[in-house]
């Protein structure tokens, strides 16, 4: 049991290295693993080049060159202008833009009992229902959703609180991913 909970921890603190600090174990470690990912994926290039083959079959073999050669993944997004990270980010922000907006329905409830509502008037200084859930709407995505904030400032997207509902309602739809 305790080589267990020391290799767990061991395992926690080599991952946590690896992705803070760039850590690696030895080089002389690695041989093997950089070996049988370099001939996987040698062997996977046939499929992966082939253009005449099911996207299928194309998409498994780039998951196979990707868990691989993942450096090679890295060196690609690198030299084409980062589009992978750039497609990671949109994505988390459709995600969270999505569940933004669904708090807007939620606020109607809050706004029916009156002791509660009392509370957001003087809370948000303002006795209009819009005005109280879009200030609301921006509250909640200042407290539970930075990385949105943040990601529909870099865009330009207009975060005021009369605009944020119908930036969310813009941003959260998700393009056609079954493209090749």
């Amino acid at each position: 049991m305790l080589k267990f909970i020391l290799g767990v921890i061991f395992g926690a603190g080599l991952a946590v290295g690896y992705v803070r600090y760039n850590l690696e174990l030895p080089e002389y470690l690695q041989l093997t693993d950089k070996l049988r990912g370099n001939l996987v994926s040698t062997a996977t290039e046939g499929e992966l080049f082939d253009l005449d083959r099911d996207l299928a079959v194309r998409r498994r073999a780039l998951e196979v060159l990707f868990a691989n050669r993942p450096e090679f993944a890295v060196e690609v997004d690198r030299e084409f202008g980062h589009p992978f990270l750039a497609t990671l980010y949109k994505r988390r922000a459709i995600r969270e833009a999505r569940l933004l907006r669904g708090q807007w329905s939620t606020y109607d409830m809050a706004l029916e009992k009156d002791k509660l509502r009392a509370a957001l008037e003087r809370q948000h200084g303002s006795s209009d229902p819009v005005v109280i859930k879009q200030r609301m709407l921006q509250a909640a995505m200042a407290n539970s959703y930075p990385f949105l904030q943040r990601w529909l400032e870099k865009q330009g997207e207009p975060t005021g609180e009369r605009e944020l509902l119908a930036t969310l309602k813009r941003v959260g739809v998700l393009p056609n991913a079954d493209q090749p």
